[in-house]
C-alpha cells in the first residue's frame, strides 16, 4: 500500500480484513496531509462534484484576486491547462448529474466503518448560513435536488447558533450528516491496522513500482516486493503514475484551515455558504476551513488565503478569537477534471491499482474506496465510472 493517509489506511484495513499480509509504505508520518487538515465532513447526501455548472464563470470573475475562495495561479503550465480543460469539458449539467449520480454510490455506505471504528460523530447534521435568503434559498434547491433531507428556510440563526452574528441571514439545516474529527479517524485506522498485523513503514519515500514476475515497490528505505501493490498517496500518485509510464490527469488543490477559540460553541457543523467557509467544532475549537488554490507548490504556505478566510468568515461568526488563531495549515488535495476519485487497475498493468483523487471527498469516501480496493485485488471490478484509464495517457 502506497500512501498511508485515510484511502491508504482503509484500503489497508479493507485488504487484511480480507485475509491479505499488507505493507503500508508512507512518505512522512500515518494521515499527514490532508487525511489530518481537513473540515471533518461525512455528508453523503451532499456529494458533488466541483466541476459543476457556472463554476467556470465564477471562477472568472475573481481570477484577478488572489484572496478568492477559487484561486487559479495565473502562471498557467502544461499540467495545469490540460487538467483546466478538462474540468472546463466536465462543468455541464449532463456531466455534474451523472458524476453526482456515481459519488452519491461510492458514499451511501460510508457511516458502517466509522461506526465499526467507534469514533466519535457529532450526528445534528449541517447548518447552511447565508448572508442574503436569496442565496440561501438558491442552495437550499439545489441540495434538495439532490435528493438530501433539507429542512425549511431559517431567519433566526444567532438565536438557534449563538456563534452566529447578524451577518448569517439566512439558512437551513441539512439532517442525516455527520462531523469527525479527522486525527481520531487516522488514529483509530491506524491501531486497528496494528491488531490485524499490517506492517507501517513512515518516512519512506517511494520513487517507483515496477512490475514484473513480482511487483516491487523502490523506495528511499529500500524495496518492498509483493504480489500488488496499490498507489494511494494522494497527488503524489501522478509522480508514481509517470514512472510506470503513465501520466494521470491529477493536479494539487490547496486548502487550508486552522483553529480558533469561540465563545459559544455551536452544534453542529456549519457552512457559510456565500463565505465557501466550513466552521467544525472540534473539542473546545472551532476548526475553519476553507478556500481552493491551483498552483504548482504542493506545500507552499500563503499567509493571504488565510487572511482572506478570516476576513470572508468574520462577518458571520461573534465571538472568535481571531487572534488567537492556531494550527494553520496547508495541504493538496488531489483533484480530477471530473470530480470523481481512479479507482482501479492502472492501465497498462495487472497487479498495480490505483486509489486516488478523492478532491475534497477523501474522508467521506475512504471506507467505499477500502472495500472496492479488496475487491479489485480479489477479482471483482470496480465501476467504469472511476476508472484511472479515463485520467490516462501514455508518457
Amino acid at each position: 500500500m502506497v500512501g498511508g493517509g485515510v484511502i491508504g489506511l482503509c484500503c489497508a484495513y479493507s485488504l487484511a480484513s480480507n485475509g491479505h499480509e499488507v505493507t503500508v509504505v508512507e512518505r512522512d508520518r500515518l494521515g499527514s496531509g490532508a487525511s489530518r487538515g481537513n473540515a471533518g465532513e461525512v455528508c453523503p447526501d451532499l456529494v458533488e462534484p466541483l466541476a459543476a455548472p457556472g463554476v467556470i464563470l465564477s471562477a472568472l470573475r475573481t481570477l484577478h484576486r488572489p484572496d478568492a475562495a477559487l484561486h487559479i495561479h495565473p502562471a498557467l503550465d502544461a499540467d495545469l491547462l490540460r487538467f483546466l480543460l478538462g474540468f472546463a469539458r466536465n462543468a455541464t449539467r449532463r456531466r455534474y448529474r451523472t458524476g453526482a449520480a456515481a459519488l452519491a454510490s461510492l458514499a451511501h455506505n460510508t457511516f458502517d466503518l466509522f461506526e465499526e471504528l467507534g469514533v466519535d460523530a457529532n450526528r445534528n447534521g449541517f447548518l447552511f448560513a447565508y448572508g442574503t435568503s436569496s442565496s440561501a434559498d438558491h442552495a437550499r434547491r439545489g441540495f434538495a435536488a439532490l435528493g438530501a433531507p433539507v429542512g425549511e428556510l431559517l431567519f433566526d440563526l444567532p438565536d438557534r447558533e449563538p456563534c452566529l452574528a447578524a451577518g448569517a441571514r439566512a439558512g437551513f439545516v441539512v439532517e442525516d450528516q455527520w462531523s469527525l474529527d479527522p486525527n481520531a479517524v487516522v488514529d483509530a485506522l491506524a491501531a486497528r491496522l496494528r491488531t490485524l498485523g499490517v506492517s507501517v513503514i513512515e518516512g519512506a519515500r517511494v520513487t517507483r513500482v515496477v512490475e514484473g514476475a513480482r511487483v516491487q515497490v523502490h523506495t528511499s528505505a529500500g524495496t518492498v516486493e509483493s504480489d500488488a501493490a496499490v498507489l494511494a498517496a494522494g497527488v503524489w500518485t501522478r509522480e508514481l503514475g509517470r514512472a510506470a509510464g503513465v501520466d494521470l490527469n491529477l493536479f494539487p488543490g490547496k486548502g487550508y484551515s486552522f483553529s480558533v477559540a469561540v465563545d459559544k460553541m455551536p452544534s453542529r457543523l456549519v457552512h457559510l455558504g456565500d463565505a465557501h467557509v466550513a466552521v467544525t467544532p472540534l473539542g473546545d475549537r472551532l476548526r475553519i476551513a476553507g478556500t481552493m488554490e491551483f498552483d504548482r507548490d504542493h506545500d507552499r504556505f500563503h499567509a493571504r488565503r488565510i487572511a482572506a478566510i478570516v476576513r470572508a468568515a468574520g462577518p458571520y461568526l461573534a465571538g472568535v478569537d481571531w487572534a488567537g488563531r492556531r494550527d494553520e495549515w496547508v495541504g493538496p488535495r488531489p483533484m480530477t477534471p471530473d470530480g470523481l476519485p481512479a479507482i482501479g487497475r492502472l492501465p497498462r498493468h495487472r497487479n498495480v491499482f490505483v486509489a486516488a483523487g478523492h478532491n475534497m471527498l477523501g474522508l467521506m469516501l475512504a471506507p467505499s474506496t477500502g472495500k472496492m480496493v479488496a475487491g479489485l485485488v480479489d477479482g471483482e471490478k470496480a465501476p467504469a465510472a472511476f476508472d484511472p484509464g479515463r485520467l490516462a495517457r501514455a508518457w
